[in-house]
């Protein structure tokens, strides 16, 4: 824990650590390591350090694990006042046992210094209408008349003998002189007006009289001087301080009942007169009793139900220990729950972060905390399954990036150089590889095959598809380079060919044309394709469909068409990608569009017009997620190049 604390944190916990036990060997030796001022000096110091440069810090690093702040929470609202309750309980509890005590106490003096009074009273009167003292005297009883000038004492051996002039009428209180304590009350009676009679009685006060204050109840001592100072002058304690009386010299204290019956000491002052001269001076009770005896006397007037409170009492006590180690009880486990369940989460993310989400927490009990663990176990085995998928998304893409470049070679890598036909083309696949074809296949030497392709659907299956189309539309013009080629036959193959190796859904839009460099002459045929667009003279013409689509019907019928090519025409071929794109309001870009384009861009170099053309649809496009393959393919026809 202390190598948690920074250098100069250490200094101030060592240095706090030097003044407390100086500190304590002042109080416990007396020998002071400093001197006083300078010690306060030191101490006021080193707090103000302590709170400034250690408590905070020391706070944030040792409560930085949250079972540590639980603890620390739990302790200050749970335990702290438990603890400040017993206390306050045990603090009143004593307080009114030691009132009790000593108003008994009170109540005994007063009660005997009253019935003193009252027997002075009645002396008085006897004596006044003309009798004697008839009533007699206890032990320790004595009584002083002066009727008349005259001062008798009863009994003659009474230790007092002399009226005290002092005494007001009808004073009652304890006196003293050189021969011990007495309990005196005085009073003065007028007979038929003619003279006063005064009586004054008392009781000598010993340790007998002491022990009859409080039988049963408790031992009382009186001890010289007035400052109340628990545990001076304690019988347990030895005596340090003048016991003037002790009631424990005439009959022995109460008992303890139990271990839990502790000893009960308290004080009040007491004050006596001087019999010589009327001054007052302040001694000191002292009560030594058990919690037992004042109780039992405190409820003696219940009778039988005397011990109802004390068990009503216990009951209550019990009750709240029972929910108090509940309470304690159950913070445990709680605190337990949630620091064990953070910790599983503390560690489940280190692992995660270190990459490893195979990690799973361990799901130990039905709350919200092991929902959490789950969702964490939840979220981990996703992020597993995710990182397999990307790994599988990553292969598919390398596979898929493979076959982009397979079938780029299946495109025209170069543009055949004729004499009176220019040749472009472009596709932009909607994925990474695509369903259109074109191609420009020479056949030989004065003619050229121009072929442009749409295949059914999307992806990996059209790309095989297309190239299926490529391979065998290559391998029949490889077989007629001597003899006249028939497109109408060309593509009736191809479509047989389709048919048979490919599913029923699988199909092809197709035009295959053939130009004759000696004629001019394009042959072609249009299998469900779009009609191409013929720029002449700044009008375009469409080449209309002649036949269905290859694929779909095994003995479909194709026909044949030709168009002789002028110098300065423009022949573009095209897929739907270019004309069916939809805009933010789903409306085609559509072949009116593009024929104004192309009119406008006639005069420009074929690569410039495709380029133009991508951009325009391009930009057409409101939602590219749903955009297909955009192929286009442009010839011009052009005047031959003549060397000289």
């Amino acid at each position: 824990m202390l190598s948690r604390l920074s250098r100069s944190q250490q200094i101030i916990l060592a240095l706090f650590a030097v003044v407390i036990t100086s500190g304590f060997l002042a109080q416990t030796t007396g020998y002071r390591v400093l001197g006083g001022f300078l010690f306060t000096l030191l101490i006021l110091g080193v707090l103000g350090l302590l709170a400034f440069l250690l408590v905070r810090p020391l706070a944030r690093k040792l409560l930085w694990r949250v079972r540590d702040r639980l603890f620390v929470t739990y302790f200050l609202v749970g335990a702290v006042p438990f603890v400040l309750l017993l206390m306050l309980g045990s603090l009143g509890f004593n307080l009114l046992l030691n009132q009790t005590a000593n108003y008994m106490l009170r109540a005994e003096l007063s009660s005997r210094l009253e019935q003193l009074q009252t027997s002075a009273e009645r002396l008085a009167r006897d004596v006044a209408s003309g009798g004697g003292p008839t009533e007699s005297m206890a032990r320790g009883e004595a009584a002083v008349i002066r009727n008349e000038n005259r001062v008798s004492s009863i009994p003659e051996t009474s230790p007092i003998t002399e009226f005290p002039l002092w005494s007001p009428p009808r004073f009652k209180g304890i006196i003293r002189n050189k021969a011990g304590m007495y309990f005196f009350a005085a009073n003065a009676t007028a007979a038929n007006g003619q003279h006063q009679v005064d009586v004054f009685r008392l009781e000598t006060l010993d340790s007998k009289m002491l022990a009859q204050l409080l039988p049963e109840v408790a031992s009382v001592r009186i001890i010289a001087g007035g400052k109340i100072s628990f545990g001076m002058g304690s019988r347990r304690a030895g005596p340090v301080t003048q016991v003037l009386l002790d009631s424990e010299e005439a009959a022995p204290g109460p008992q303890p009942r139990g271990f839990w019956d502790a000893d009960v000491e308290t004080g009040s002052p007491l004050e006596i007169r001087s019999m010589e001269t009327g001054n007052t001076e302040v001694d000191t009770t002292i009560i030594d009793s058990h919690p037992s005896a004042i109780l039992t006397r405190l409820f003696s007037t219940l009778g039988n139900n005397a011990r109802l409170p004390a068990i009503l009492m216990l009951i209550l006590g019990a009750a709240l220990l029972l929910v108090e180690l509940s309470a304690l009880l159950s913070i445990a486990h709680l605190t337990r729950t949630i620091t064990r369940s953070v910790h599983d989460l503390y560690v489940g993310t280190k692992k995660v972060e270190a990459g490893d989400f195979t990690h799973r927490i361990a799901i130990r009990s039905k709350e919200q905390l092991s929902e959490l663990a789950e969702s964490f176990n939840r979220m981990t085995q996703r992020i597993e399954q995710l990182l397999v998928e990307i790994k599988e998304k990553e292969k598919l893409e390398s596979e898929l990036e493979i076959a982009r470049q397979v079938q780029a070679q299946l495109f025209p890598n170069q543009v055949p150089k004729l004499a009176t036909l220019q040749l472009t083309g472009a596709c932009n696949p909607a994925r990474v590889v695509s369903g259109d074809y074109y191609d420009f296949i020479p056949i030989d030497a004065h003619r050229t095959a121009l072929v442009i392709g749409d295949i059914s659907g999307k992806g990996i299956s059209a790309a095989l598809l297309m190239a299926s189309v490529q391979s065998s539309l290559h391998a029949q013009l490889a077989m007629n380079t001597d003899g006249p080629v028939s497109t109408a036959a060309l593509v009736g193959r191809l479509n047989r060919q389709l048919y048979e190796n490919t599913p029923a859904e699988k199909y092809a839009t197709f035009y295959c044309g053939i130009y004759d460099e000696q004629t001019s002459r394009l042959s072609y045929t249009n299998a469900g394709h779009l009609p191409p667009i013929l720029l002449r003279g700044g009008k375009a013409l469409r080449l209309e469909t002649s036949g269905t689509v290859v694929g779909m019907f095994s003995d479909s019928a194709y026909e044949e068409a030709v168009v002789e090519l002028l110098p300065g025409d423009v022949f573009a071929a095209f897929t739907d990608g270019v004309t069916e794109p939809e805009d933010s309001h789903e409306e085609q870009f559509g072949a009116e569009r593009l024929i104004e384009l192309l009119v406008q861009n006639s005069e420009r170099p074929l690569d410039e017009i495709v380029r133009i053309v991508m951009a325009a649809v391009h930009s057409w496009t409101h939602d590219s997620s749903n955009q297909d393959d955009v192929t286009l393919l442009l010839a011009r026809r052009q005047e031959p190049h003549n060397p000289s």
